[in-house]
């Protein structure tokens, strides 16, 4: 009898779980809160991923077919785990469904909530919401992937464009102290890309400290070399309107040690990721435990880091931390391993 695994989440790491478990025999059921698959990249319409510009759709895309074809996975949409109980070694679940409730007994569950974007308007510094020229990437992401870009506040190019980092990350006023890991590299590739498509237009990113660690480095000295983009160690403290419909940036370069007000056409907020409502969702429902920070926690970071703390119950992708989605696949491939043992074992 083939075993049965309850994947909870049908973004990048969801999808690769479900998938290979299903290419060993097993039977998936796959539950995802939204009307679509794909995940964030899905939802804010990627364009193209980090490191090599692929197309998100080329990945993405590949995924999402795989789970729509599969006849060993069961998609629900527009789905939540409405009721959670153990039984014995398994699990009874319950997913709640718009075509009503549906229980089925599991041998192991895989959860792949992946994470929340940082809402900028929670500090009001940067003026998000208040002005129209304000936008955050997820925004950028999307209008770049509907091939939109334009000044929201009167639909023309704009000459230059800031991108400030660490926004809702590496702050203790907010309440996020940790490093959101990819915010700095999706800017520079947005930075890189706005260039390509405006050749015209200048581009400045304002950071605290770069961090695109191992080879998403490349990028960086890309985006400065090939393309001319201004990178400006300093720290923006008020965004406020200025003349001629722009948007002004008041800060310190603290390299050269001096306040610098500018005005720009546009501002692009390099919002955080943070563990977001349906992480809480799932330790309730599951009994699972959340870290400091609002992520689900593993077993063990280092030796067990797809385990959570119930025995049957693996964690994958940016549920448990922010990271790539690269890794977030990778680590939906190792869960699902994981997962198929333990099922195996108490089948």
């Amino acid at each position: 009898m083939a075993e049965n695994i309850l994947v909870i989440g049908g973004g990048p790491a969801g999808l690769n779980a479900a998938t290979m478990l299903s290419e060993l025999g097993v039977k998936v059921t796959l539950a995802e809160r939204d009307s679509f698959l794909g995940g964030n990249p899905k939802k804010f319409k990627y364009k193209f991923l980090f490191p090599d510009m692929q197309p998100a759709d080329d990945v993405i895309g590949k995924l999402i077919k795989k789970a729509e074809t599969n006849s060993n996975i069961k998609v629900y949409l527009s789905s939540e785990v409405s009721d959670f109980k153990e039984n014995g070694k398994k699990f009874d679940a319950t997913i709640k469904s718009p075509d009503g409730n549906e229980t089925k007994t599991f041998d192991s569950v895989i959860v792949a909530t992946g994470f929340e974007h940082f809402d900028p308007a929670r500090d009001a510094k940067y003026s998000y919401q208040l002005f129209d020229d304000v936008i955050d990437i997820k925004d950028l992401e999307r209008m770049m992937g509907e091939g939109n870009f334009v000044r929201p506040s009167n639909g023309q190019p704009p000459k230059n464009v800031a991108f400030i980092l660490c926004v809702g990350s590496r702050d203790r006023h907010v309440g996020n102290q940790y490093c959101s890991r990819v915010c700095c590299t999706v800017s520079v590739k947005q930075a890189i890309e706005l260039r390509e498509h405006f050749p015209d237009c200048e581009v400045y990113i304002f950071y605290m400290d770069i961090r695109t660690y191992g080879f998403f480095e490349d990028l960086y000295w890309k985006a400065m070399e090939e393309y001319d983009v201004q990178i400006v160690k300093g720290r923006v403290a008020e965004i406020t309107s200025g003349e001629n419909n722009t948007v002004i940036c008041k800060g310190e370069d603290t390299l050269l040690r001096g306040p610098f007000e500018i005005p720009f056409d546009m501002v692009v907020l390099a919002s955080g990721m943070e563990g977001g409502p349906q992480s809480s969702e799932m330790a309730k429902k599951l009994g699972l435990e959340l870290d400091e920070h609002g992520f689900l926690k593993p077993q063990n970071v280092t030796l067990a880091p797809f385990k959570s703390n119930k025995e049957g119950v693996f964690l994958a992708g940016a549920c448990t931390g922010p990271k790539a989605i690269s890794d977030s696949i990778t680590e939906g491939g190792a869960a699902a391993m994981d997962a198929y043992i333990y099922a195996v074992k108490n089948h």
